[in-house]
């Protein structure tokens, strides 16, 4: 499954894969990415100036007075060749605690009546199901997730908020996503992690990156408050 190379304005290139299930998909944007990533195993990270995976791409930045459109794509034709060898490899599985008390879930009840739930039904399905990080987007750290079970897809809110508490965990049509920071916002929100998504100090800002794998776990609102207060 060899994916299309194209340049993006003067100084990008996408690179886009079709005709493969989701799953195939990700996989590859993942261990493209891994590989355009790894500094000290190839030059790639030294000549690319951003690596942005996606659903189903991956754009590539680079320096214009450094290389062309057609060394760019070049390079990248060597490192899909590599990603051949790698192992398929079990991404990383992050667990994310939740508080799905109704002080934190201001549409919990909208999710519940529409899908004519119950409460505890919905945190349920939703913490037994298995989400993949397919990209961060939006603001800094805001994972879009895929994996909310088809009983759970809500579309999104009729009017959005002005403002979205940081850590608010929600539901948008089939994804769902956690809000990295304070903003305006139309998802559903049914819970909040304390967990700090995105930390510009570190050298890894964001805590999630595409291809990892995301559990929600239910915890108390006490639980909420020392999590808060030990990070």
């Amino acid at each position: 499954m060899m994916p299309s190379i194209r340049p993006l304005g003067d100084s990008a290139v996408i690179i886009h894969w079709s005709n493969a299930d989701d799953a195939e998909i990700s996989r590859s944007v993942r261990q493209l990415t891994h590989v355009l990533n790894a500094c000290g195993t190839s030059d790639f990270a030294a000549r690319f100036t951003a690596v942005v995976p996606a659903f189903t791409s991956i754009t590539v930045h680079f320096c214009l007075s450094r290389m062309s459109f057609q060394e760019a794509a070049r390079l990248i034709e060597q490192a899909l060749s590599r990603t051949e060898a790698l192992p398929a490899g079990a991404p990383a599985i992050i667990e994310i605690p939740v508080c799905f008390d109704e002080l934190f879930a201001p549409d919990l009840a909208d999710v519940a009546g529409r899908h004519q739930l119950e409460w505890d039904d919905v945190i349920r399905r939703f913490c037994d199901a298995e989400f993949s990080v397919r990209m961060i987007g939006f603001s800094p750290g805001f994972p879009y997730l895929s994996g909310l079970p088809t009983e759970l897809a809500t579309p999104r809110r009729s009017s959005p908020r002005l403002k979205v508490p940081r850590g608010s965990v929600a539901i948008g049509g089939t994804q769902a996503g956690i809000y990295s920071q304070e903003t305006p916002g139309g998802w559903n929100v049914i819970g909040r992690t304390p967990l700090s998504l995105f930390r510009a100090e570190l050298t890894r800002p964001c805590l999630l990156t595409a291809g990892d794998q995301v559990r929600f776990v239910p915890i108390s609102v006490d639980e909420f408050h020392r999590w808060q207060d030990e990070q």
